[in-house]
């Protein structure tokens, strides 16, 4: 059977720790067939079998397992029924490595972490020369944990060098590339170590052959990177110990969820009767919990995290345990692991840094290569307003005699910065682009202004609502005349409602429908039109941003808050640039 395999170029790609001997790869066998259907035999099983091949002139050793399983049917409920598939599992020892090629096996990936390393990003990504491929999907990891700010991102082009800007690329983490060679299509998953090739399927000699040729590209990195050397690196986690404390951890809940949904995982929950399977509304409760992001306090422990959660650091990994998590079970046909120990292991969660310049993702540590410079143009988009001084509320309290909103409320203070702007319509409520939107045809400007008020504070917490709505409409700000004035037909004629209260006060804060249409034409009729991304904070103080931010431009320390406060603010502000708009923030001095 071992010359009538036909296979595809999809393997992972691993070092060993040690001596790779007979027992280790029987352990890996036997943890892979776990799932084989009880009173089968094996349709094949050899290991660590000794193989030639003449062209090219090398050696290597195949270990194969084909056997019969079975997975679950889900489209049909309250009935059992199984689908019967067939498994195989072929590690290829070449050159100080292995690869491994499998199919509907069961898990194997804690025994192959407890004995090999996955190949590393760096050794992936080096095993090519940028100017010698074209780049036709690239997708990041941001490094940022903010709830608001986008996380990941991808884009596909013909090719993207040159296609796509690299202007902060240094805070993008690249994890998966789709790369052309000639007439080669390759990607490469770095968190998995995985390399796909598209080719026809090959038997087991052509698939050494292959496997060869990524092995010796890994084991000899060509270091020419015009394009990926401006994302960020890889970096030693001791060595991001040595001068930085973890500050704050994400669960990465989106891949999490891809894996539950994808391996049929089912939930218990160990108590003691037995294991209990987690109702929907309580396993949405328990999500939802583990979306959210949990500073790290001083001796490791989740602030308002689950009870006694703690990480734990060691010089090449950052783990953390947690009892409630422990007690829920996940279930996998005949395998249970708790959730605990399958997050860890699969490397399901993130963590910043007291220097915002590194983050731990997918087990490994990033070094952010633009550094702490954009601190700069991030201190740039902040714009004092004296005037913010003086505010007390969000909307003041009109009554059904306003036609004005209060001097001392965000909307009116917002109306008087833009008193020269050319029409100024009040979009808050209802399906709403923005609390503002003006237009200014002296600067030839169109603007998005969202406002929020609070205490004076360098916290994240009250960023993360306004940030997540300005980036949330930027789509919005490309609109062509016709479709806004129907779009916003009723509030360019109306009166603003609040809470139930009619009051006087008209939608069109500044102008008159007929300037306003006149207006459009003009501004989005010219090329060099302007769009602004506006929010206008009464929390956030420059000076106080700029304390705490010198401090970081200083190598020295800052709470948690701070650097999520620094990461939301880049956030936004290369959103809001990837879509050629301005950012700008409004804020007290």
């Amino acid at each position: 059977m071992i010359n009538n395999l036909a296979l595809t170029q999809n393997a992972q790609f691993f070092s060993p720790r040690g001596a790779v001997d007979d027992i280790v790869i029987a352990d890996i066998l036997e943890a892979a067939s776990e799932n084989q259907v009880t009173g089968t035999v094996f349709l094949h099983n050899q290991a660590r079998v000794d193989r030639a091949v003449r062209e090219p002139d090398f050696t290597y050793k195949y270990s194969l397992r084909i056997y019969t399983s079975e997975r679950d049917v889900h489209f049909i409920q309250n009935v059992e029924l199984l689908d019967t598939i067939h498994s195989f599992i072929l590690i290829l020892e070449i050159g100080g490595h292995i690869a491994v090629l499998r199919k509907s096996t069961a898990n194997i990936a804690e025994i192959l972490q407890n004995k090999f390393d996955l190949v590393e990003h760096g050794s992936l990504i080096n095993s090519f020369n940028d100017d010698d491929v074209e780049f036709q999907k690239l997708s990041f990891r941001n490094m940022t944990v903010s709830d608001k700010a986008i996380r990941a991102k991808s884009y596909e082009a013909r090719d993207l060098k040159g296609a796509v800007s690299v202007h902060a690329a240094g805070r993008s983490i690249p994890y998966f590339l789709k790369v052309r060679h000639g007439t080669k299509l390759r990607t490469i998953t770095t968190t998995t170590a995985r390399i796909v090739e598209s080719a026809e399927r090959k038997g087991i000699d052509g698939i050494a052959i292959w496997a060869k040729e990524q092995i010796d590209r890994i084991a000899a990195p060509t270091g020419t990177k015009t394009f990926l050397d401006a994302f960020a690196a890889p970096v030693e986690l001791k060595d991001v110990l040595a001068v930085a404390e973890p500050k704050a951890i994400l669960i990465e809940m989106s891949s999490f969820l891809d894996h539950l949904e994808g391996d049929g995982l089912r939930l218990y929950k160990r108590k003691p009767v037995g294991l209990v399977e987690v109702r929907p509304k309580a396993q949405e409760k328990l999500f939802h919990r583990l979306e959210q992001v949990y500073e790290i306090g001083p001796v490791g422990n989740l602030v308002n995290g689950p009870p006694n959660s703690i990480i734990k650091k060691n010089q090449k990994t950052i783990t953390f345990k947690s009892p409630l998590l422990e007690k829920i079970i996940l279930v996998a046909g005949t395998q249970t692991i708790s959730l605990q120990k399958y997050l860890v292991k699969n490397a399901m969660y993130s963590i910043c840094f007291s220097d915002p310049k590194y983050m731990y993702f997918k087990g490994s540590c990033f070094e952010d290569r633009s550094g702490v410079s954009e601190i700069d143009g991030i201190l740039g988009m902040l714009v004092t307003k004296a005037e913010l001084n003086a505010a007390t509320s969000e909307k003041g309290a009109p009554i059904a005699a306003s036609t004005q909103f209060d001097a001392t409320s965000i909307f009116g203070i917002v109306e008087a910065i833009h008193a020269n702007d050319d029409q100024i319509l009040c979009d808050d409520l209802g399906n709403e682009w923005a609390d503002h939107i003006t237009f200014s045809r002296a600067e030839n400007s169109v603007s998005f202004i969202h406002s929020k008020h609070g205490d004076t504070s360098t916290s994240a917490s009250n960023l993360h609502e306004v940030v997540g709505q300005g980036i949330k409409n930027l789509g919005n700000m490309f609109f062509d005349k016709n479709h806004f004035l129907v779009k916003k037909k009723d509030k360019i004629r109306g009166k603003y409602n609040l809470d139930g209260v009619r009051t006087n006060i008209p939608r069109l804060r500044k102008g008159t429908p007929a300037t306003l249409n006149t207006n459009l034409e003009t501004i989005l009729g010219d090329f060099r039109v302007t769009r602004k991304c506006i929010l206008c904070c009464t929390f956030l103080s420059k000076s106080a941003v700029q304390t705490e931010f010198s401090k970081i431009q200083r190598g020295r320390g800052v709470p948690g808050y701070v650097i999520q406060l620094l990461w939301i603010l880049s956030s936004f502000a290369h959103a809001a640039k990837e879509m050629n708009v301005v950012p700008v923030l409004y804020c007290k001095p």
